[in-house]
């Protein structure tokens, strides 16, 4: 049996000092302006979405809904209430177990809003929601300063390819 070509999916990084914004994402990117950027799923055969926070911006692209968020890895007051109204109760001991509550908790943070921006309701669409079979969620590794999370309609295989432009 032939093996399932691989969703090619593209992020296009920035790590600069000012965030970047969706029409400079996506010229910087290559790609048309009539191609928008967007939290919404596109209705074409190219579905992009965009993510930002100090010090990088993300842009991903790919022929099936896609989604991305960035985080800069900080304190959050409260983190442990937040973690109890975002976590079910696995995902919570999980996150007890961790050696970095902030860091572990931002990671989860950038997965569900991945999601929820592919499906295009944002964190309205609810914390507690997660994807369905079919939908694959990856972190992206960024470093020690960021983390992030892209969601993909589609079980693996999935070839990144990533573009990091300073």
């Amino acid at each position: 049996m032939a093996q399932a070509q691989p969703v090619i999916v593209t992020v296009t990084m920035w790590r600069a000092g000012r965030e970047q914004r969706g029409a400079d994402l996506l010229a910087a990117a290559g790609l048309a302006h009539s191609e928008p950027a967007s939290p919404t799923p596109s209705t074409s055969d190219r579905h992009t979405n965009v993510s930002h926070t100090r010090g990088c911006s993300l842009l991903v692209a790919a022929p099936v809904r896609v989604g991305v968020d960035v985080e800069i890895v900080r304190r959050r007051p409260l983190v442990d209430h937040l973690a109890r109204r975002t976590m079910h109760d696995t995902e919570l001991a999980e996150w007890r177990r961790a050696a970095d509550a902030d860091r572990a908790f931002l990671q989860h943070w950038t997965r569900v809003e991945a999601y929820l921006k592919a499906i295009g309701v944002g964190v309205r669409g609810g914390l507690l929601t997660r994807p369905p079979a079919g939908w694959s969620v990856l972190d992206l590794d960024l470093g020690v300063d960021h983390v992030g999370a892209l969601a993909v309609e589609a079980p693996r295989p999935i070839a990144l390819r990533v573009h990091d432009l300073g």
